[in-house]
């Protein structure tokens, strides 16, 4: 017999139901991007070694990312299908063990850089005008490390059996505290770094308590447990098979920010910190995307899980369409409006213009870019390890690392201002070769084992 929630996932229409579920992973994703921009913003206030510093810890932040995503896209991923098939202890076990392991690793991190962070920044691009400034907030970033990993697993957990909501709940209260801190802290108290670093911990401990407190109280959900921590190859497999390309794709994004930031500082710390301002405001888009595909990814793992590719089908095209035309007329406004956005706050006008020339470059290739992220979740949340793999590690990895050491070298600035968006669209061609015929053909070439399932 199925349970209410595993009914409803597989019997709803999946455009209802997708938004459903989309809706508050959106503002989950929107309210943390929001925090970040909101504080490398202010800081940018200071002056433009505190903004280049602050863009340096977009490279620690997507390692510390990298473990809490690929443990929690991976548990989350395999939730979704063991609960389509009912394998509930199945379904507990991965979530345990993705847990604590990104609590081990987050912390292992955490230690690491917090003891050695000169070294580390170092290695990262930081020149010596903005290493003590750097360190400074790297120390806040690593220490709200295993709190974000913990909360970014858990999240996933939630998302995979359909229940959104108390992320949103989650995140947009600790967005809240954060924001408010900051305008407080560093706005009004004028405390610079130390106020931006303990917004951060404040909104990383709230999300964190918050998302225990709701996986605790519902017993109907999947809730990890020390009891079934089982650190072995087979939960380890079972977790890596959709949680690689996760891994793949933010071990390369951190590579790629490393490498963005060593070559924009080659351009001067007005370039590094331009740089740093138009990441974090185009993050912001792909945040809102990712948020969007999470919507998806139980609804289609469900559907894979019981068989019904017809279902999966439907839901991507649906939410390939919506994701297209949105970002089409967002990157349009984005285009006209960049600079404005960027000044804002007040950062130097030659970091404002740096910043607004490439944020012009990357909403030209908005929709390219969420188009890829759709393909990745497609054929992560099937299970599909190494197609999912390769369209994950393009846009941040083997297209883009070429791209961005040749095209500076080549065109100077203009070369670094549009290396992100040139990735964008060969990405969006390689992807579309790599996933083309995944909904409807993957039974008849048996590329992943539950194929005998999906044939039904």
């Amino acid at each position: 017999m199925q349970s209410p929630n595993r009914k409803q996932m597989l019997s709803d229409d999946v455009r209802t139901l997708t938004l459903r579920i989309a809706a508050p992973s959106m503002i989950a994703m929107i309210a943390t991007s929001v925090c970040s921009l909101f504080d490398a913003l202010l800081l940018s206030r200071l002056g433009t070694e505190i903004t280049a510093a602050v863009g340096l810890s977009f490279s620690l932040l997507t390692m510390i990312q990298a473990i809490g995503f690929t443990l929690g896209m991976g548990a989350g991923s395999f939730v979704s299908r063991s609960l389509g098939r009912g394998e509930r202890e199945e379904a507990q076990r991965a979530a345990s063990t993705a847990l604590y392991t990104a609590l081990l690793l987050g912390g292992g991190l955490c230690a690491l850089g917090f003891f050695f962070p000169a070294p580390l920044l170092t290695l990262l691009g930081a020149t010596p005008a903005v290493l003590n400034p750097a360190v400074a907030y790297a120390r806040y970033v690593l220490g709200s490390g295993p709190m974000l990993c913990a909360s970014l697993v858990l999240s996933s957990l939630l998302r995979g059996q359909g229940q959104t909501l108390p992320n949103m709940a989650a995140f947009a209260a600790g967005a809240g505290a954060g924001l408010l801190l900051q305008w407080l802290l560093v706005g009004r108290l004028a405390l610079g770094i130390t106020g931006a670093g303990l917004a951060m911990i404040v909104r990383e401990a709230l999300t964190l308590i918050i998302l225990i407190a709701v996986t605790a109280k519902n017993k109907a959900l999947v809730r990890p447990s020390l009891r079934l921590f089982s650190p072995g190859l087979r939960v380890y497999g079972q977790i890596m098979r959709s949680g690689l390309p996760t891994l793949l794709r933010q071990g390369l994004m951190s590579v790629s920010s490393v490498m963005l930031s060593r070559i924009s500082a080659g351009f001067g710390e007005t370039a590094l910190a331009g740089m740093g301002l138009a990441v974090r405001a185009g993050a912001l888009v792909s945040s809102a995307v990712i948020g969007f595909g999470q919507g998806f990814q139980p609804v289609c793992g469900f559907a894979y899980g019981a068989g019904r590719m017809g279902r999966v089908r439907d839901a991507y095209v649906f939410c390939q369409k919506v994701v297209t035309g949105a970002l089409l007329a967002l990157g349009a406004a984005v285009f006209v409006f960049s600079r404005p956005l960027l000044m804002l706050f007040g950062p130097e006008p030659a970091v404002a213009d740096f910043g607004a020339a490439v944020l012009r470059a990357q909403s030209a290739t908005f929709f390219a870019q969420g188009a890829v992220i759709m393909m990745n979740m497609l054929t992560q949340a099937m299970g599909l390890t190494v197609r999912a793999s390769l369209v994950a590690t393009s846009r941040q990895g083997y297209v883009f690392i070429p791209l961005v050491l040749l095209l500076p070298r080549f065109f100077g600035e203009t070369g670094l201002i549009l290396a992100q968006s040139a990735s964008d669209i060969v990405s969006l061609l390689l992807c579309w070769l790599l996933t083309r015929g995944v909904t409807g053909s993957a039974c008849e070439r048996r590329e992943y084992s539950d194929a005998r399932t999906a044939c039904r």
